[in-house]
C-alpha cells in the first residue's frame, strides 16, 4: 500500500498497476465533493476528486523553472498542488491517505507517490517513518509556498509535523487525519492543532476544528483519543473546553471599563452557543471503547458543554451509519434545569 523503500523500479511498477486504462477512466465511487476538473497533459484517464480540494488553483507557479535544474518531474502540476493543499490541511499524511484526497478513493496512488517524490526533490516536502509506512509532511519552504497561494490561512508558528514524526509521535496525527478523511467535505474546512487561550495561563489545544456553519455554531471542535490517555486526563481536557467557554474578559483600558465578553465569542463570532465537541475513540474493541466512553461520561456528570462520543471505527463506514453518543449536557438545558 505505502512506498516503503527507494526502489524507483518497484515504485514504477506499483504506480503503473494502479493507474487507470487510458481506455476505460476510473470509476471511484467515494463520497464527497465532485472531482476536480482535469488538465491538458495529465495522463489518460487520470481523474483528481475527494477531499475538498476542487474548484481550488492549486498549481504551484515556482515549480516550473524550480525543477529546470534539477530533475525531469513525472507528475502534473493540479496533483502537486492538490497534495500541497492537503498536507497543509491535515499537517501529515501517509501517501495512502493522500490519495483519497487528490484521486478517486485510492485509486490513483501511484500519481500521489509521484507528486511526493517531485515535491521532495523540490525541496517542498519532506518525510519521516512510522512503522513501515512512510509519513508525508511540508517543510517550511512548502508551507511559504502555500501561504503564497492564498488558499488557506497564514499560521506563523505552525509545525511542519517533521518534529513529531522524528519523536515518533506519528500515530496521534494520522489518526487525526484518518478523521478528517472520513468526515470528507472540503479540506479546506479544516484547522489542526488549534491554539485557544483561556486566560494568561491556561489554554485548550483542540486537535481539529471544522468550519461548518449551523443554526447553533460556526464550528465543530475534534478530539482524537488513541487510548493513551486516561480516562481522567481526557475529562480533564474536556473541563478545559468549560473553563474556556466560562472565561471572560473586560473591554477598555485595563479592563476597568465596558462591558464583560466571552472569550470564545471574540472568535466565533457567528455562533449563538458553544461549539459542540466530537469525541473520536480508538484503541480497544467494542467493548473496550464503549467502557471508556461510559466511564468518562461518569467523570465529566455535570459538564455545560455539548460532547458527543463515537469510535473509530464507525467513522469509517457510509456515514448513515454513524451514531454520536452524547456525553455531556447542553448549556441551554443545564440552566433550566437548574
Amino acid at each position: 500500500m505505502y512506498d516503503n523503500t527507494d526502489d524507483d523500479r518497484e515504485d514504477t511498477a506499483r504506480e503503473r498497476a494502479c493507474e487507470p486504462s487510458a481506455t476505460e477512466p476510473g470509476s471511484g465511487t467515494a463520497p464527497g465533493p465532485a472531482a476536480l476538473p482535469g488538465e491538458s497533459g495529465e495522463s489518460a484517464g487520470q481523474r483528481i476528486g475527494q477531499g475538498g480540494l476542487s474548484g481550488a488553483d492549486t498549481s504551484i507557479p515556482a515549480l516550473a523553472s524550480a525543477s529546470a535544474g534539477q530533475r525531469k518531474l513525472t507528475s502534473t502540476a493540479r496533483i502537486r498542488g492538490a497534495v500541497m493543499l492537503a498536507l497543509s490541511c491535515v499537517r501529515i499524511a501517509t501517501a495512502d491517505q493522500l490519495s483519497m484526497v487528490v484521486t478517486d478513493n485510492r485509486v490513483g496512488v501511484g500519481y500521489t507517490l509521484r507528486a511526493l517524490r517531485d515535491l521532495e526533490a523540490l525541496g517542498l516536502v519532506g518525510h519521516g517513518r512510522h512503522g513501515r509506512s512512510k509519513v508525508w509532511h511540508l517543510t517550511t519552504s512548502g508551507q511559504r509556498a502555500v501561504a503564497e497561494g492564498g488558499d488557506v490561512p497564514v499560521r506563523p508558528h505552525a509545525a511542519t509535523g517533521e518534529r513529531a514524526i522524528a519523536a515518533g509521535l506519528a500515530a496521534h496525527g494520522l489518526g487525526v487525519t484518518e478523521v478528517m478523511l472520513a468526515f470528507g467535505g472540503h479540506l479546506l474546512d479544516w484547522e489542526v492543532e488549534v491554539d485557544h487561550s483561556i486566560d494568561k495561563v491556561r489554554r485548550v489545544v483542540t486537535d481539529a476544528v471544522l468550519r461548518r456553519d449551523s443554526h447553533r455554531a460556526e464550528v465543530e471542535f475534534l478530539e482524537f483519543d488513541r487510548g493513551t490517555m486516561s480516562v481522567a486526563r481526557l475529562a480533564a481536557k474536556l473541563r478545559a473546553y468549560q473553563a474556556y467557554s466560562e472565561a471572560t474578559y473586560h473591554e477598555g483600558e485595563r479592563g476597568t471599563i465596558g462591558t464583560t465578553k466571552y472569550v470564545w465569542r471574540e472568535r466565533y463570532r457567528r455562533s449563538r452557543s458553544f461549539p459542540l465537541i466530537r469525541l473520536v475513540l480508538d484503541g480497544g474493541d467494542k467493548a473496550t471503547l464503549e467502557r471508556r466512553t461510559e466511564a468518562l461520561r461518569q467523570q465529566i456528570r455535570g459538564i455545560r458543554l455539548r460532547v458527543v462520543a463515537a469510535p473509530l471505527w464507525m467513522l469509517q463506514k457510509p456515514s448513515e451509519e454513524w451514531t454520536w453518543e452524547p456525553i455531556g449536557v447542553d448549556d441551554g438545558k443545564t440552566r433550566q434545569a437548574a
